[in-house]
């Protein structure tokens, strides 16, 4: 197949599987098999309908269509409908089409390693060790892809090209602010520096909740948490340090191995749920681990060029 249509057949692929009464399509399934193309088209068109925009505006069509509706409103209840489809397939046909053709800048660091960089928009992005984005910044639109690790955004403001981050647990949107994103075992944590961020768990429908400066939250399994309140000011990682009332110390060993030159392994499971908390150094994660063996009474040995961390 011709990749000039992929993108225009894969959005047309992405409308119906929106609608939510749409029966498995044994053609949908033949044509993504066709050419390998198809099915990376259909992701990256399938990507834009996460757009918290478009969420909603599929939200309030579907609230449209489970009202009760008499024989005198019906053609103008469908034409409404008509009408709001077209604005979402031109929310997909333009600024998300035109995204598509603007090649992903891949950004990436190594354990251990930190990088902080100014996009060509002026937003600037600093990146933790083991961190790996996509970024794409179009006409109409910014987008990013946290594939992995964290980051921390300061936003150019640009009132004309929304900022998303989108990742397979949700996505933010802003305008202009200063954030930071976490990936981690299912979730993704956003606490907010400056400005105004809203933060859409992953799935069509999903309630969007908004988060100002010195609030932070996490979207998992299709919702978010409450809103919890954080000291913007303090010191975090692109500081060498990490500060938390409490998490398990499988997180706490998620964050060091972004750290360390070689692997932290948590060998019980029933190890890694403990929770731990303090201020702790990230930049010296074999002493750290070590520290907190004596605290909290388990072993770290060595092994096959990495610590494991047993009862």
């Amino acid at each position: 197949m011709r990749r000039d249509r992929a993108n225009p057949e894969a959005t047309l692929w992405a409308a119906r599987r929106l609608d939510a009464d749409a029966a498995p399509d044994g053609a949908f399934e033949a044509w993504k098999a066709a050419d390998p193309g198809n099915a990376e088209a259909f992701e990256q068109v399938w990507t834009t309908t996460r757009d918290p925009a478009l969420v909603e505006a599929l939200r309030l069509s579907a609230q449209r269509r489970k009202a009760p509706r008499s024989a005198r409103r019906g053609a103008a209840l469908m034409g409404g409908l008509a009408l709001a489809a077209c604005t979402v397939a031109g929310v997909v046909a333009w600024p998300d089409l035109q995204l598509m053709l603007v090649a992903p800048q891949h950004l990436e660091t190594a354990p251990g390693q930190q990088r902080e960089m100014a996009l060509a928009d002026g937003t600037r992005v600093t990146l933790d060790g083991a961190t790996s984005l996509e970024v794409q910044l179009g006409a109409y639109r910014r987008r990013v892809r946290l594939t992995r690790g964290e980051a921390f955004f300061d936003v150019a403001h640009d009132p004309s090209r929304p900022f998303t981050v989108d990742a397979p647990e949700g996505a933010v949107r802003v305008l202009g602010t200063a954030f930071d994103l976490e990936r981690g075992q299912g979730r993704l944590d956003l606490s907010v520096h400056r400005g105004k961020v809203r933060l859409t768990p992953e799935g069509l429908g999903r309630p969007s909740v908004e988060l100002t400066i010195g609030q932070r939250a996490t979207a998992r399994d299709g919702a978010v948490s409450k809103i919890r309140a954080f000291d913007a000011t303090a010191e975090d990682w692109r500081s060498g340090w990490l500060e938390t009332d409490g998490l398990s110390l499988d997180r706490l060993i998620e964050r060091l191995n972004r750290h360390s030159a070689r692997p932290i392994v948590v060998v019980d499971p029933a190890l890694g749920r403990q929770r731990v908390a303090g201020r702790f150094r990230l930049d010296e994660p074999d002493t750290l681990v070590r520290n907190l063996a004596l605290m909290h009474g388990f072993k770290v040995r060595e092994a096959n060029d990495r610590l494991e961390l047993t009862r």
